[in-house]
């Protein structure tokens, strides 16, 4: 797989929304898959949206090859918690994050150069010009 930050950076996210490290008595706010989605996506760039895709291909395909070292990587950083709190595979889960997160970048109307904007504009105001 390849650097892979922006998908354990998402799998820490997802964790953290569902309350994994809690008891289950002590979850009083679990957010949604969509809203962890939405969340995530909003707080990243294109180009870090664009390598969560490529991460999540990258996972697919591996798991597909039934080269299960992915999954070794998610174990590394205590991430296996998908069948345990979704009942199903982390592929299904990763097969409907997608579409959600091309959904979320076209209904925000995300583009590199809107996001070279939004910076401009925070540097431009940081500096005291605008």
């Amino acid at each position: 797989m390849r650097g892979c930050m922006q998908f354990l950076d998402f799998m820490r996210e997802l964790g953290d929304g569902i309350q994994d490290h809690l008891p289950e008595e002590q979850r009083t706010s679990v957010l949604t898959l969509d809203e962890v989605v939405t969340n995530w996506v909003d707080g990243k760039t294109c180009l870090e949206i664009r390598s969560l895709e490529k991460d999540i291909a990258s996972f697919l395909k591996k798991d597909q090859a039934e080269d299960y070292s992915v999954y070794e990587l998610l174990s590394w950083y205590d991430l296996l918690f998908i069948p345990e709190r979704f009942g199903c595979e982390e592929p299904e889960v990763l097969i409907t994050v997608l579409p959600m997160i091309k959904k979320r970048v076209v209904e925000g109307k995300r583009s590199i150069l809107d996001d070279f904007k939004r910076w401009l504009t925070r540097k431009w105001e940081a500096q005291g010009w605008g």
